[in-house]
Order: C-alpha cells, then structure tokens, then sequence
C-alpha cells in the first residue's frame, strides 16, 4: 500500500477476484461515509459550504473510485506504463457518477 499524492493511493495484491473485493470496499466506504455528514446532508446527497467569498455552495457526499490494473509478467514494457494505463483507468472511474471501479482488461499473450 502506497500514496501517490493527494487523495490517490495504491496497493499492490496478488490475483484475486478484483470485482468482489472492489465492490467490498466500495459498500464499507459507503456505508461508513455517512457517518461523517448530518441525516440532513446525506438525505440531500450534498453539504452546502461557503466557499472563501462566502459563497454558498454545494458539494456531494464524497465517493470513492478504483482503478484495477492487473499486471502480468511481460504484460508491460515499463512501470511507467503500468502508471499511464492506471491514470486512464481511474480517469474512467472518476467519471462515473457515485462510488464505483474500473477494471482495465488487456489482452495477455499464453
């Protein structure tokens, strides 16, 4: 388990079923989450904050996204591949609206 910076992280596991255990950390987030904002906040799906011009405004519940990039020996030609091919996928992830992963699906040579 490492930081990448900011709020990215990243663990390296062994072979597992990656759409179970994704979809196990994203209930316990989601679950937990809450936990952290008023039955109000989590009723509306957002907080209202003033922002530094003391404007108010909305930000939602916060969610997690997870990018699963499996990696296979000769699967890549660098870890910096490795690197670009996770920001991809966590860029799709972030896209989807709520908690959710991605898993990038290669094509490895037998």
């Amino acid at each position: 388990m490492g930081i990448l910076g900011g709020d990215d992280f990243v663990a390296v596991i062994s072979k597992y079923d990656y759409p179970k255990l994704c979809q196990n950390i994203i209930d316990d987030f989601d679950s937990l989450v809450v936990n952290y904002y008023t039955d109000e906040d989590v009723e509306r799906g957002f907080v209202e904050v003033a922002n530094r011009k003391g404007i108010i405004e909305e930000f939602p519940i916060v969610t997690i996204s997870i990018g699963v990039v499996e990696v296979q020996k000769g699967s890549y030609t660098s870890p910096l591949e490795i690197g670009e091919v996770s920001a991809q996928v966590k860029h799709k992830a972030k896209e989807i609206q709520g908690s959710t992963y991605v898993i990038n699906h290669r094509n490895f040579k037998k």
